[in-house]
């Protein structure tokens, strides 16, 4: 992703940068099932109507496989929570939604002894989601899971164009795995930008923000928090516009994710 940019100086900066990603790790803590039964109700800012609707929460588990083997090592023999990512419903259909995140949530990073899972809380309800690809360079993913009946979502538009450097976009994420039904956590800030494969925002971010879209002020999609500066996390890394788009068209061709 970085081999278009040109000069050490600022080769140097991003890789420094790159170093702070923003899934946040809770390795070895057992994880809470939560049993929601309904569709959260919240009165919506419709300037954040469409980050606000189609966010979604993710977890990741470690289950313990049969038998629980492992006992030797020392690790508990319970399912336990791995990280926290933020994303948000790309597009959906009778029966499924397509879920775009950061890939390095998604990569699979599994322990001797455990499967994992992960779940998603659209609507603040729980549901399992599963990969269908990532690209590792550009930092995407998109997941699917199952849309339950009655459920409203808004299908994500990809902004034709770039804003212009200082105008204003937003987010919607839970940074430190921070969420709960009937909340959405808004982070407003100014386009700073782009390089060839990379581009800047000031919006603040941290730990469980990755995945999360970056939206303009039309609502249309425009990024993703992929990792921001460290010791200074109010400048936003993502990847390109043009890595978005390329993303989704290629994998369009193979899984219909416009139905």
């Amino acid at each position: 992703m970085l081999k278009k940019i040109k000069g050490y100086i600022v080769y140097s900066f991003i890789i420094t940068l790159l170093i702070f990603c923003c899934t946040s790790l809770k390795s070895n803590a057992p994880i809470k099932k939560t049993n929601i039964s309904k569709f959260e109700t919240m009165t919506l800012d419709e300037r954040y109507e469409y980050g606000s609707t189609n966010f979604v929460f993710l977890l990741k588990e470690h289950i313990p496989k049969s038998g629980c083997e492992i006992q030797e090592l020392n690790i508990p023999c319970t399912s336990m929570l791995n990280s926290t990512a933020s994303g948000f419903i790309f597009s959906h259909d009778k029966g499924s939604i397509f879920v775009m995140t950061a890939a390095h949530f998604c990569k699979n990073d599994s322990i001797i002894g455990f499967d994992e899972n992960i779940i998603g809380l659209a609507n603040s309800l729980p549901r399992n989601l599963f990969v269908i690809d990532y690209d590792e360079i550009s930092d995407i993913c998109m997941l699917v899971g199952t849309k339950y009946p009655n459920e409203n979502f808004i299908k994500t538009k990809i902004a034709e164009s770039l804003p212009k450097v200082g105008e204003e976009v937003y987010t919607v994420a839970a940074p430190n795995g921070i969420m709960g039904v009937g909340i959405r956590l808004i982070f407003e800030g100014k386009f700073g930008g782009c390089f060839d494969d990379l581009c800047m925002s000031t919006i603040p971010a941290t730990f469980g923000s990755s995945g999360a879209g970056i939206f303009n002020k039309k609502g249309e999609l425009v990024t993703i928090v992929m990792a921001v500066t460290k010791g200074f996390e109010h400048v936003t890394l993502s990847p390109s516009h043009d890595s978005i788009k390329e993303f989704v068209d290629k994998l369009d061709r193979v899984v219909d994710i416009y139905p």
